[in-house]
């Protein structure tokens, strides 16, 4: 293991260790995180090195009143060899609440030496957070909650990231939002509160056959109120064209993937996961459905952490 490694390794191990009492607000985290990692890390703009192009739609909790529906799309692409750039929506409702996101992505790329590159992401883009009374059930008419109809507010949005990679592994830490924002009704109740909030990913990759890979991943959360969350994941692929996943997040759920190429650079999967807790007897699970159009560069090279 060279230096160059070691001393990189232990960088990202200490700001990872360094975040664990950070408070948040809780942001959606999808079983798939392997096939949306714009979502969370500006560093992955350009990752495919080419144009990359994602759309997912996820229901969760299915029979559960007011579960979370989310739908995600994303366009990025890497021009120089050394940047990448995209564009990505989030639109995200859970009862009451709706939520949008609009965001500009920019990547650097850095080739530390033949086999390490480092990258440095921004995000910054806008958010719109609404809250419906009408969408409430209102047991006590006297609460404050009671006293407006339709909250909005607009707020603007800046994150970062880094992503350190060779041909075998990637790892990265990022916070999507940097900038705290309080939502509050006309009579100055609050009605949610949104912080910083930290990711970290990392896998490996293991080449069973020169058409075969086999790839552990984790993403690691921290969210407010809460123990930091870990989802990780078994990722095979074969020829590139067909893709299958399992995933397990620690006392909440657990799921499968699969997906496959329908026509050249045009992928689509599905994935079911379900809850690990009593709260299966109230739902019936969480359905996510993937599209993807990958147009690589000549002579791509694609960062490891790219797994379709």
């Amino acid at each position: 293991m060279d230096r160059t490694f070691t001393k990189t390794l232990f960088f990202f191990i200490i700001v990872i260790f360094s975040i664990h009492n950070i408070r948040a607000q809780n942001d959606a985290k999808l079983s798939i995180f392997n096939y949306n990692p714009l979502f969370y890390n500006p560093a992955f703009a350009g990752s495919a090195d080419g144009l990359n192009i994602v759309g997912m739609y996820s229901s969760q909790w299915v029979g559960f009143d007011g579960a979370p529906k989310t739908q995600y799309l994303s366009a990025d692409t890497k021009s120089l060899q050394k940047i990448g750039y995209g564009l990505s929506l989030y639109h995200d409702v859970i009862g009451a609440k709706r939520e949008y996101n609009l965001e500009g992505n920019f990547a650097y790329y850095i080739k530390l030496n033949r086999k390490y590159k480092l990258v440095l992401g921004v995000k910054s883009g806008i958010n719109s957070y609404n809250v419906n009374r009408n969408n409430l059930d209102i047991y006590e008419p006297g609460e404050e909650i009671s006293n407006f109809n339709q909250e909005n507010k607009t707020s603007p949005i800046f994150g970062a990231g880094a992503n350190f990679y060779s041909d075998k592994f990637f790892i990265g830490i990022s916070s999507p939002n940097l900038l705290q924002s309080t939502y509050s009704n006309s009579s100055g109740t609050t009605l949610s509160n949104r912080k910083n909030y930290y990711y970290t990913n990392f896998g490996y990759q293991f080449e069973l056959r020169r058409d075969i890979t086999l790839t552990p991943a984790l993403l690691a959360r921290v969210t407010p109120g809460a123990p930091i969350s870990i989802l990780t994941s078994l990722n095979y692929s074969y020829l590139n064209k067909y893709l299958a996943s399992v995933n397990f997040d620690y006392n909440a759920s657990a799921g499968i993937f699969l997906g496959i190429q329908l026509i050249d650079d045009l992928k689509v999967g599905y994935a079911y996961d379900i809850s690990t807790t009593k709260f299966s007897n109230y739902n019936n699970g969480s359905h996510t459905f993937f599209l993807s159009y990958t147009l690589l560069n000549e002579n791509a090279e694609k960062c490891t952490c790219h797994l379709y």
